[in-house]
């Protein structure tokens, strides 16, 4: 499903998007991209409030970390990964698989 266009997402941004009525945040890491819900799996806050760095994202609220390139991966106080959907960029526009 097309989410917008590369320049939509700056480089080490993440950027909250609404999706076939999903709430999903779509990082941008240098060249590689990553798609998953705006929710912390901890205690449900935005996760598009947080900060990304080297594949990492850390949720300010609370603190846990989900690193992206390993599926999602928690710490503590988050037990459960991240959901992590493949992203696509053809060209100009910026895809992602919901599957």
């Amino acid at each position: 499903m097309r989410v917008g266009a590369v320049g939509d997402f700056a480089p080490g941004a993440m950027t909250p998007v609404r999706v076939d009525g999903r709430d999903l945040v779509i990082a941008r890491d240098g060249d590689d991209w990553y798609a998953f819900p705006d929710r912390c799996t901890h205690a449900k806050r935005p996760l598009s409030d947080g900060e990304l760095a080297a594949g990492v994202v850390t949720c300010i609220y609370h603190g846990a970390t989900f690193d992206l390139r390993h599926d999602g991966r928690p710490t503590m106080p988050a037990i459960r990964p991240l959901v992590c959907h493949p992203v696509r960029v053809d060209g100009d526009e910026v895809y992602v698989s919901l599957g």
